[in-house]
């Protein structure tokens, strides 16, 4: 009776640790930082515009640099493409 007593203490102290270890791995998983546009100090600019996409994924022909303002696109040139 004694050895049923130990092998259930054993079998939970067994089921607690791999519950923690999977709880461990899905909350590493859950803390993945999304990706984000650089944070720029407000008198830099960069070298480079990310295109815009609305909500649905489309693109559009519009232009920001990480912040809240959209610019259009100005003239399009063979040699260098709209700008």
């Amino acid at each position: 009776m004694a050895a049923r007593h130990w092998t259930t203490v054993i079998f939970a102290t067994v089921i607690m640790i791999v519950g923690f270890l999977l709880g461990s791995i899905a909350e590493t998983a859950a803390t993945i930082a999304q990706p984000k546009a650089p944070n720029f100090q407000y008198f830099e600019r960069p070298k480079y515009r990310y295109p815009y996409y609305d909500e649905n994924g489309r693109g559009k022909l519009l232009y920001g640099y990480g912040g809240p303002d959209l610019y259009q696109y100005k003239t399009y040139s063979a040699l260098e493409g709209i700008h």
